[in-house]
C-alpha cells in the first residue's frame, strides 16, 4: 500500500505546485498594451487665453497636437489651490479674468469631437486667496498651535467638506462628464508636516472623540498613543470626505468617478498628510490612482511606481505621473519614454503627464513617435 500511495503523493504535489505556478504568474503583473493605456495630461487655465475667441482657436491647437501624439485625456484644472474656479458657478468665486466664458464648458466643446476625455481637475482643501464663502467664514482656515491661519480648509469641519463637495456636484449636474479628479486632497505639507488644524471647534471634536483636548497633549510624538490618535483622527476626516462625496455623485443618478492625484509615498503620507490612499483603493473610494512620481531617477520611479501598483493590487487604474517640467525635476523626452516603459512594465494602466505647459514639441514627437510603434 505504501508504495502506491508515495506515487499519488509525489503527483499530488506537482499538481499543486503547478496550480502554485499558474496562480503566481496570474497575480504578477503584466506589462500594458500601449496601444490600450490611457495617456493623460494635467492641464492649466494659464495655457489659454481669457478672449472667447482666442482661448477657443488656441484650444483647437493645444487638443489638435495633443491628439495627435497619443494623449486621449485632459485633466483640467478647474478649481485652483488660490480656491477660484473656471465655470460658472453659483457657489464659488470665479476668476474674474476668465469671466468672460465657460472656460470648462467650452473645453468640453472642443474635446467631444477629438474623442478626448475631460476629468475636471479641483484643488479640494486650497483657498489660497480667502475668497467667496471662505472669506465669509474664516473660522474655517487651518490654524497652527500658536492660532496662524493659513490658505487652506479644515477637512476635519463637516461644513468644510460640505462646501468643497458642492463644488463637485455641481460641475457633474451641470457638464456632461464621466469623471473628477481630485488634487491637494489632504492636509498641508507646508508651513511644516504634521500640519493639522488646532482651532477651538476641531480641538472640540476630538475631545468628544478621545476624551482629550489635542492642546493638552504634552508628548507630541508617535510613542504617545493620544498623539498617535490624533494622527489617525485627522487622516480620518479626508477619507471621510471621500466617502461623503461617492455618496453625493450617487444621487445624481449617473455613474461619476473619481480619479486622484497622491503623494508618492503611502506610508509617509498617511502620517504626515493624512492621504491614506492604499485605504482608498482597498475601500473603492477612488476609481483611478495618479501617483505624483516627478523625478528623473528612474530607479526611484520604478521603486514608487511598484509600491502604488502593488497597494492598488489590480483593484482599480493605476497612472504614474510623470513630471516633465516641475519643481521637483526637468525631465528629458528620454526620460520620459523611459518612464512610461518602466509603467508598462509594471503593468500600468498608462501614465499622467506633469503638465500640459511643459510638453514642448520635442516632447510631442516622442509620443507621437511612440503612438505610431503602438498601432502598427
Amino acid at each position: 500500500m505504501m508504495h502506491r500511495i508515495r506515487p499519488s503523493i509525489r503527483g499530488l504535489a506537482a499538481v499543486v505546485i503547478g496550480l502554485s505556478t499558474i496562480a503566481s504568474l496570474a497575480a504578477a503583473p503584466r506589462p500594458a498594451s500601449p496601444a490600450a493605456e490611457i495617456r493623460a495630461v494635467w492641464a492649466h487655465p494659464g495655457q489659454f487665453p481669457t478672449d472667447p475667441a482666442e482661448a477657443k482657436a488656441r484650444m483647437k491647437t493645444v487638443l489638435d497636437a495633443w491628439s495627435r501624439a497619443g494623449i486621449d485625456t485632459v485633466i483640467m484644472l478647474v478649481k485652483t489651490t488660490s480656491g477660484q474656479v473656471y465655470w460658472p458657478s453659483k457657489i464659488a468665486e470665479r476668476d474674474p479674468a476668465y469671466a468672460g466664458y465657460d472656460l470648462l464648458g467650452l473645453l468640453i466643446e472642443e474635446a467631444g469631437p477629438r474623442g478626448l476625455t475631460i476629468q475636471p481637475w479641483f484643488c479640494v482643501f486650497d483657498e489660497g486667496a480667502i475668497v467667496g464663502q471662505v472669506r465669509q467664514h474664516p473660522e474655517w482656515l487651518i490654524r497652527s498651535p500658536k492660532n496662524e491661519l493659513i490658505g487652506i480648509v479644515n477637512p476635519a469641519l463637516p461644513e468644510v467638506r460640505e462646501y468643497e463637495r458642492s463644488l463637485m456636484l455641481e460641475v457633474a449636474s451641470t457638464y456632461p462628464v464621466d469623471w473628477i479628479h481630485l488634487d491637494y486632497i489632504r492636509y498641508p505639507c507646508s508651513p511644516s508636516e504634521v500640519y493639522f488644524s488646532w482651532d477651538p471647534r476641531t480641538r472640540a471634536l476630538f475631545k468628544e472623540y478621545s476624551g482629550v483636548d489635542p492642546i493638552d497633549i504634552k508628548a507630541r510624538d508617535s510613542g504617545n498613543i493620544l498623539w498617535n490618535e490624533w494622527i489617525d483622527w485627522n487622516r480620518g476626516q479626508v477619507t471621510t470626505f471621500l466617502r461623503e462625496l461617492r455618496t453625493g455623485l450617487a444621487s445624481l443618478g449617473r455613474t461619476v468617478k473619481v480619479s486622484a492625484a497622491v503623494f508618492p509615498s503611502a506610508g509617509e503620507a498617511r502620517v504626515l498628510i493624512g492621504q491614506d490612499w492604499p485605504v482608498w483603493c482597498r475601500e473603492g473610494l477612488v476609481d483611478m490612482l495618479c501617483p505624483m512620481l516627478y523625478t528623473n531617477n528612474l530607479g526611484y520611479f520604478e521603486k514608487y511606481a511598484r509600491q502604488a501598483m502593488a497597494a492598488a493590487a489590480g483593484r482599480i487604474p493605476v497612472l504614474p505621473g510623470l513630471g516633465i517640467g516641475t519643481s521637483h525635476n526637468q525631465a528629458t523626452p528620454e526620460i520620459m519614454m523611459a518612464e512610461i516603459e518602466i509603467g508598462r512594465k509594471l503593468g500600468a494602466s498608462g501614465h499622467v503627464l506633469f503638465s500640459g505647459t511643459s510638453l514642448k514639441p520635442e516632447f510631442l514627437e516622442a509620443l507621437r513617435a511612440d503612438r505610431a510603434k503602438a498601432v502598427k
